[in-house]
């Protein structure tokens, strides 16, 4: 992913990064900003292009890179609670690597690192990868 300036995204697609940094999904984006969900796709589509990302966790990540959003502050139990193999999976999944990656990487199952991400998301509140994801790169856990 290219360090692309911000400045380049109109400002309809800084209001759909910056939601998209937060964790919500594209349904939500569009009710948040009255838009359809085809509207919400053709932005990201753009912001992707401009950005050089090529998915929706890079792009949340540039987000949170160039201070699009707030973080919330990282609770140090919640790090603590999780694995050192979960801290792994964690690490590789803000990388950016699909489920089929981290297990070739870990020598394990895709159905193990599935269960794995199930666990984590639990432990630190995430609904879906790219919370996961970002929570990992706040933690520290990412690099």
């Amino acid at each position: 992913m290219g360090e692309a300036p911000a400045v380049n995204l109109t400002f309809r697609e800084l209001d759909v990064l910056g939601l998209l940094a937060e964790g919500l999904s594209n349904r939500l984006i569009a009710r948040r900003l009255d838009i359809s969900e085809k509207t919400v796709k053709n932005h990201l589509g753009s912001i992707y292009c401009k950005i050089g990302a090529t998915h929706r966790t890079q792009a949340a990540l540039y987000a949170r890179h160039v201070g699009l959003t707030v973080t919330r502050e990282a609770d140090p139990a919640d790090g603590a609670a999780l694995t050192a193999r979960e801290r792994h999976v964690l690490g590789l999944l803000a990388e950016g690597l699909s489920n089929r990656l981290i297990a070739r990487r870990l020598d394990i199952s895709e159905k193990t690192v599935k269960n794995h991400l199930g666990s984590i998301y639990c432990k630190i509140g995430a609904t879906h990868r790219t919370q996961a994801a970002l929570y990992a790169r706040h933690a520290g856990l990412a690099c």
